[in-house]
């Protein structure tokens, strides 16, 4: 269970092809602090399995679909536990959720780049220590027919990372904040963890299969405190037109920014829905650990 993007075209081009899943959305890493566990190196993938990620709620319009999510600290020391990575715990009552909230702003005809919103809020006891989060996207520009023969570039003036083939087409993506950290690579060479944390500001030299990554560092978040961004995602036919598709997108992300706000503060968007309950208790069929 989590958030991850299926398919991506530009006019009628693919970008993002029969991707796996955990390698086409955000994926975070933190230390997690507390007075009984002491410090404990996290990275999630986008894709976590039930329970360890649980759905409060989903929401799917004709111009905004909204998902809100939990991480379960509990879940995931236990998983840690059953794995012997961690010494057996007893748990007490603390607060023990993280709530992630995101909201997919679809403009279909209207504009040439997808707009995703990012909020996450600590609500747990334990603190998150040199949070990030860190976008994966293993684009596929032409599909199954280029897949293979990537190149790939990072613009460090306009924060856009960006793959290419020989056929001119471009995917890439950037964020409305700042990045900390980038990251091309072959996708079988690619690995985040305990011993990684961060990436390593380098790119892959040579075409092939190939991903690109952004990260961004928010030191620590605290009980009750939160962090937002927006991802702006496109295509072009050439570096400059991915590049205005990308700035364009990002402009028009920081209009919407109250909208979202207000959102993610709503009874109705905090509510856990009835019919998750019961799906939430279950493995979800198909998630990888």
């Amino acid at each position: 269970m989590g958030f991850s993007i299926k398919e991506i075209t530009f006019k009628q081009k693919y970008l993002l092809y029969l991707t796996e899943p955990e390698l086409a959305g955000p994926w975070f890493s933190f230390k997690l602090k507390g007075k009984r566990i002491g410090t404990i190196p996290v990275v999630l993938k986008n894709i976590e399995p039930t329970p360890i990620y649980q759905l409060v709620n989903s929401r799917k319009g004709t111009k905004i679909d909204r998902i809100t999510l939990d991480f379960d600290i509990r879940e995931y020391l236990k998983k840690l536990i059953r794995e012997n990575k961690l010494n057996p715990l007893k748990f007490k009552d603390e607060e023990h959720l993280i709530r992630l909230y995101i909201d997919v702003f679809l403009r279909r005809g209207q504009a040439p780049y997808m707009n995703t919103y990012f909020t996450l809020k600590n609500n747990s006891d334990f603190d998150l220590i040199d949070f990030s989060m860190i976008f994966i996207f293993d684009f596929d520009i032409n599909g199954l027919e280029g897949f293979d023969n990537d190149l790939s570039g990072y613009d460090e003036e306009n924060n856009i990372i960006y793959q290419y083939d020989k056929t001119g087409i471009h995917a890439g993506f950037s964020t409305i904040s700042k990045p900390t950290g980038f990251e091309t690579s072959l996708t079988k060479d690619f690995h985040l963890g305990k011993g990684r944390l961060n990436l390593s500001n380098t790119l892959n030299e040579s075409e092939g299969e190939i991903l690109s990554a952004l990260q961004i560092e928010f030191k620590t978040l605290e009980p009750e405190h939160s962090f937002q961004t927006a991802l702006t995602i496109s295509g072009g036919y050439s570096r400059e037109e991915l590049f205005e598709n990308i700035i364009e997108g990002r402009r028009d992300a920081m209009k919407y920014l109250n909208q979202v706000y207000r959102s993610i503060r709503s009874e109705q968007r905090n509510k856990q829905e009835v019919a998750f309950i019961k799906l939430n208790l279950q493995e979800a069929e198909g998630c990888k650990d």
